[in-house]
């Protein structure tokens, strides 16, 4: 993704259940499991990372996409919370992961924030 010309970000989308016992098995056939980073620190604490999610879910709801799921780091607040401002609800306890630990957070269309 880019602001003013200017590379900041990347949003990786995949599918949970291509994986064999992924967190995310659960969700309907066509979800998505979303990771994103913001490498420029100046980009940082800017709204940038909720704008990249609310556009991205769009696109991802708009094109049929039954339900997203993502999986901060449970200490990472600053995700959490641009995570919730987009839709995303805390789906389960944090647990851990053979990628790490990790928050289950869930968006379905019908609750995407505005």
């Amino acid at each position: 993704m880019s602001h003013d010309g200017t590379a900041f970000a990347y949003v990786q989308t995949y599918d949970p259940q291509s994986e064999a016992g992924h967190h995310f098995g659960h969700l309907p056939a066509g979800s998505r499991g979303i990771d994103q980073f913001i490498g420029v620190p100046d980009m940082l604490g800017r709204g940038h990372g909720t704008g990249l999610l609310r556009q991205h879910l769009g696109t991802l709801f708009a094109a049929g996409v039954p339900a997203v799921g993502t999986d901060p780091h449970p200490d990472n607040a600053r995700a959490i919370s641009a995570y919730r401002k987009v839709g995303f609800e805390v789906a389960g306890p944090a647990q851990d992961t053979r990628w790490g630990p990790v928050l289950p957070m869930e968006a379905w269309p019908a609750v995407q924030a505005k």
